[in-house]
């Protein structure tokens, strides 16, 4: 891994653009709550930038199978390097308006979710299979990272430097990613078919990628819905209960708050660095066992929430519990990933990725209804928290059951 010149450079793209986008989404956030006053606008174009994701999957897939990954992940930068610099000039001119934000937001997802599907079928042709696991948890401590500390950085940088220049770093930011990513060199032998671009087209090619991994990769399909069942059973749990919590139940500080989700992100990034030190304790047959841990933190909250008034208590075991969610859920992104990149053909690799991106990402605004609705029905918090327990741990035992009833791995 360390000589190896070309994951390196995919890895310090990476790190550029996924620092990058979280300086410029909170700042974004504060910009918003300034000119607007409303802070539900800005969560409301967060919303709406979720359907390129589901939408454009097929399209997404095709050309991570099918297009030269080196040529499309340096034309994808390019091109958002140029859209965050046409949105500063608009700002100097001060064309700027909460439908250009929106415009330029739903476009940035459409990159992105061209992107990431190309960088993850591009690892494994980087990567030897021995080494893919701790590819994987070096992309994950680096989103990680970037979600932590970019929201403090990009607070500090919007305070004395403005919108304006964050727009301008950010889009020079892709365009750095998209120099780098020119000296990448893939096998010869990649795929570059080039076939069309037109939707029937990326449809079929989905189409077929569904009915080979139903016929020959079961355990790939339960996967990926295993995806969409943690993002509406237990993810909620971390970005809707736990706030709620914090800040209207306890009247809590923004800068407590600050300090909390912190901790409890940082689950994702030990979670990381653990499986780089002791990756012998975290094999894809039995990594389902961590999973329980997640129920189980849930149930124990629940239960403290409900029979403690003590707000110290109930905010250390929130931070704890959450700590421990997103620990587990961590360790399961890194070694599912790492098995499908695996055993998926490298033909179909891409468009495995962006349904996989596609179902998660479309679950996410379910799991959010879904605990917000229970939250406006008055249900004491504790109770959602052991109720909520009790459907995860169904979850975690649907991933056992697929991992032990389809597991296998192409030799």
């Amino acid at each position: 891994m360390r000589n190896n010149r070309n994951f390196k450079l995919i890895l310090i793209g990476q790190i550029i653009s996924l620092f990058g986008n979280a300086i410029q989404r909170f700042a974004l956030s504060l910009y918003i709550l300034d000119i607007t006053g409303n802070s539900s606008i800005y969560a409301n174009i967060l919303a709406l930038s979720i359907v390129p994701y589901i939408i454009l999957a097929p399209i997404a897939g095709n050309i991570a199978d099918n297009y030269n990954k080196k040529y499309m992940m340096i034309l994808l930068d390019i091109i958002a390097g140029i859209l965050m610099i046409i949105c500063f000039i608009l700002f100097i001119f001060k064309l700027d308006s909460t439908f250009l934000i929106a415009i330029v937001m739903l476009l940035l997802s459409t990159i992105s979710v061209c992107y990431e599907p190309v960088v993850t079928s591009s690892i494994p042709q980087t990567v030897d299979i021995d080494y893919l696991q701790k590819a994987n948890s070096y992309i994950s401590q680096s989103g990680s990272w970037a979600n932590i500390l970019g929201p403090i950085l990009g607070g500090i940088l919007y305070g004395f430097l403005g919108i304006k220049l964050i727009l301008i770093i950010n889009g020079l930011s892709f365009l750095i990613s998209a120099i780098l990513e020119c000296f990448i060199k893939f096998p010869k032998h990649q795929n570059t078919t080039y076939k069309s671009l037109n939707p029937l087209s990326a449809f079929i090619h989905m189409k077929n990628t569904l009915k080979t991994l139903s016929k020959n990769y079961k355990i790939i399909l339960g996967i990926i819905l295993s995806y969409g069942l943690y993002n509406i059973s237990i993810v909620p749990i971390i970005s809707v209960l736990f706030p709620t919590i914090i800040n209207l139940n306890f009247n809590m500080p923004p800068q407590v708050y600050g300090i909390l989700e912190s901790i409890i992100a940082s689950g994702l990034l030990i979670s990381g660095v653990l499986i780089n030190l002791k990756s012998n304790l975290f094999k894809f047959k039995t990594h389902y066992k961590w999973n329980y841990l997640m129920p189980l933190s849930m149930f124990l909250v629940g239960t403290l929430l409900i029979i403690s008034n003590n707000i110290n208590l109930s905010m250390l075991g929130i931070t704890i519990g959450g700590f421990i969610i997103m620990f587990c859920l961590g360790i399961g992104n890194i070694i599912t990933l790492t098995y499908i990149q695996t055993v998926v053909p490298k033909n179909i690799l891409g468009s495995v990725s962006a349904l996989s991106t596609a179902i998660a990402t479309a679950s996410i605004p379910i799991g959010q209804v879904s605990f917000g609705y229970l939250i406006r029905g008055n249900l004491n918090i504790g109770l959602i928290l052991v109720l909520s327990s009790i459907i995860a741990f169904f979850v975690c035992s649907f991933v056992k059951l697929n991992i032990k009833n389809n597991y296998y791995l192409k030799k």
